[in-house]
């Protein structure tokens, strides 16, 4: 059977989806999804679609070079991984707005998944797994290219942050993070997601990165005093830097370690 051919409506019907499956290819065209299938073959060939993974598509702009296009990646992530992941991490940070640049590695979060790296096309997905209802009332939605996406909330985000292990942390970027998402977030539930890590090394540098990061609030006494009555007995952490490094300084009240440069302990 000859293949239909595809009009310039349909072309737009395309362009205006962004990022599709065969199944939805099918319902733009109108065909089968086997005919999709094969149609999607000779539309990639021509430029108006890029190949996400087998059976996810990303629609080429009609005023776009397609030899220098790239998919939204979290358009792209959330239509290749399907339901059940959170953009978290870095990519919560750039989609709830304190972040603009768009980084190749997307980080998303679910329960009872295997830690990953992904590849889809040009960009790079980290998986984090998490507990079981670890991401229970800690999420939020934003829009995005007509499409909703599911992302940590500001509290979780800042958590998940300070939560990286040191060797990969950017203690100045997490210091722009704090500044950026504090006037967002409720101070006691930030607490109490720092708490629920279990980890006194996440709970020292929330409270360090609160006080260095020049933001007030009424609840801010309060939660400072938590955090260090909850460190009395704790030993030393470190942040973003290694032991032993020569430019290393010392919150005592956190009983933090942490780079020099910026702030005094």
């Amino acid at each position: 059977m000859e293949r239909k051919k595809v009009g310039r409506q349909e072309l737009l019907r395309l362009a205006r989806a962004r990022v599709l499956t065969t199944s939805e290819l099918a319902k733009v065209l109108e065909v089968t999804p086997s005919h999709a299938a094969k149609l999607a073959f000779d539309l990639r060939r021509k430029g108006f679609l890029t190949r996400v993974k087998r059976g996810v598509y990303a629609s080429v702009p009609l005023d776009t070079d397609p030899r220098g296009f790239h998919p939204d990646p979290f358009l792209a992530a959330q239509k290749a991984l399907g339901e059940g992941y959170t953009f978290s991490h870095q990519s919560a940070l750039t989609l709830l707005g304190a972040e603009q640049t768009v980084r190749r590695t997307v980080d998303v979060s679910a329960p009872g998944v295997r830690s990953r790296r992904r590849h889809l096309g040009y960009f790079v997905v980290h998986v984090h797994s998490v507990p079981q209802g670890a991401l229970q009332d800690v999420t939020t939605r934003v829009r995005r290219g007509g499409v909703t996406l599911r992302v940590t909330s500001p509290e979780r985000t800042l958590v998940d942050l300070v939560s990286l292990p040191s060797p990969v942390q950017d203690y100045e970027a997490d210091i722009e993070a704090f500044q950026a998402l504090l006037p967002r977030s409720d101070l006691k539930r930030l607490l109490a997601v720092a708490r629920s890590t279990k980890r006194t090394a996440a709970l020292a540098r929330v409270g360090h990165l609160l006080r260095v990061s020049g933001y007030a609030s009424p609840e801010m006494t309060g939660v400072l005093r938590s955090i260090r009555n909850s460190l009395v007995h704790a030993g030393a952490a470190y942040f973003a830097t290694r032991p032993k490094d020569a430019s290393n300084r010392f919150d005592h009240e956190f009983k933090l370690v942490y780079p020099g440069g910026h702030r005094s302990g």
